[in-house]
């Protein structure tokens, strides 16, 4: 059974098709330009824990779950455009005024922010920005945003298997 615990688990899991949109690694140039860019404007910048993350996939999209990227990314096949962290900060930053947060992506009903206060990955409820859950590092938060959606889907193919 797949490890959907882990970062490198989920990722090795969905790579092998499931519609993933995972794309190229960031160059370090690319983070520093993003990181530049959202300095100019007073932004936060990246989390260290989410910039490994996009040092090995440069954002990452399916099943309704987007973490952005540092340059908006669009796959060809598909024509879905995942957006880049410098709009998608400002545009968060602008409607709801929590300077405190860097936002990492969404999902259906949930932002993934990371609170510069506090030091914790959190999933916040879209509606309200209310604090869901937290986590020490980015890879736990992963987990549990990923990783459950994917082992849903890997049952559902071991039982279809059976059937």
């Amino acid at each position: 059974m797949p490890d959907f615990d882990t970062l490198s688990g989920i990722m090795k899991f969905l790579e092998d098709d499931y519609d993933a949109m995972i794309p190229r690694p960031a160059t370090e140039e690319e983070l520093e330009h993003c990181n530049d860019d959202l300095a100019e404007i007073a932004l936060e910048l990246i989390p260290d824990g989410y910039a490994e993350f996009l040092k090995m996939n440069n954002g990452f999209a399916w099943n309704g779950i987007e973490f952005y990227s540092t340059l908006q990314v669009t796959d060809p096949e598909e024509n879905y455009t995942l957006m880049d962290l410098l709009i998608m900060n400002n545009d968060f930053s602008d409607a709801y005024e929590l300077d405190e947060y860097f936002l990492m992506g969404r999902a259906d009903d949930d932002y993934y922010t990371y609170n510069t206060e506090t030091k914790k990955y959190e999933i916040l409820e879209m509606s309200s920005r209310d604090v869901m859950e937290e986590f020490d590092t980015f890879e736990e938060l992963f987990a549990d945003a990923v990783g459950g959606r994917a082992a849903s889907v890997y049952e559902l193919m071991q039982e279809d298997q059976h059937d």
